[in-house]
């Protein structure tokens, strides 16, 4: 059974008044436990409506949304318990860091889970190993902190309430490429230290094709593709026509392809290509 199923999902903003605009149009889908799947489309196409229906800060208009086989919806009252088991890191969460000091700030979500203060420790002290973050910087102000520490500082209180599934949108926004392998390293940490479920809403191809193993590509609300990366990003032309794109090694070696050149299209990082360069190169490999 999948640990997430989407059935027929849309959602209509200002239904019945002349704004109304349909975000999603049925949409189905599911996800396997364990799996890492990247979100991709243009602006406008649906992700950031998705992504909150996800974690029930939206209703569906229509269709359902099952988390281990159970509507997330079957008992309204108890949708909080759902955004437990589904973490949301919004885009720029630090943003969003508001208590006097960081290891506040990441105990919120537990202490509201009711847990112990044994276990509201450990789980800070787990999560700021996660995400690379020097204890020291706990009794600190979120404030006082580098603009990357605040990032994992709040990606951290997330993952102290250990979601079985968690959502990232644009996790790497804005990050310099240190500090962008870092949190890609801490969303594979917490999925293979906690037998995770991810998904990451990215406009980086390169970042989607170093960590995902599937794609779903949404274009005007509807579901375009759901496929691994390799067989989306094979689609070059399908994604430039939605204003989309593939990583910038595979724009390099479609390129030469196009030049007459043989070589495999379907490699998404440097050090592949790399290889593949230097033995056409050795070869002398043309059409």
């Amino acid at each position: 059974m999948p640990i997430l199923e989407v059935k027929n999902l849309s959602y209509v903003y200002s239904p019945g008044t002349p704004f109304k605009h349909e975000a999603l149009k049925d949409v189905s889908f599911a996800i396997e436990k364990g799996e890492i799947i990247g979100i991709i489309g243009h602006t406008g196409s649906g992700k950031s409506t998705l992504l909150q229906l996800l974690n029930g800060l939206l209703k569906p208009t229509e269709g359902n949304i099952f988390l281990n086989g159970k509507d997330i919806w079957d008992e309204p009252k108890k949708i909080n318990e759902i955004r437990f088991k589904i973490g949301l890191v919004f885009q720029y969460p630090e943003y969003q860091l508001f208590e006097e000091t960081v290891e506040s700030d990441i105990a919120f979500g537990p202490k509201n889970m009711g847990l112990s203060n044994a276990e509201i420790t450990n789980r800070i002290s787990n999560s700021v190993n996660i995400v690379k973050l020097n204890e020291e910087l706990l009794k600190k102000s979120p404030f006082d902190l580098s603009g990357g520490e605040k990032r994992r500082a709040a990606i951290a209180g997330i993952m102290a309430m250990q979601p079985e599934l968690i959502v990232f949108d644009e996790p790497t926004a804005g990050l310099d490429p240190i500090g962008r392998e870092t949190v890609l390293n801490a969303i594979l940490d917490y999925r293979n230290n906690n037998n995770a479920t991810v998904i990451i809403v990215s406009h980086s191809m390169e970042d989607m094709a170093l960590i995902c193993n599937k794609i779903i590509v949404l274009n005007d609300g509807e579901l375009l593709m759901h496929d691994t990366v390799k067989n989306v990003f094979k689609n070059a032309d399908v994604l430039k026509n939605i204003g989309l794109s593939v990583p910038h090694i595979t724009n390099v070696l479609l390129k030469l392809n196009d030049m007459g050149i043989d070589i495999p299209t379907d490699i998404f990082d440097v050090s592949q290509a790399s290889s593949a360069i230097l033995n056409i190169v050795s070869g002398g490999n043309r059409k």
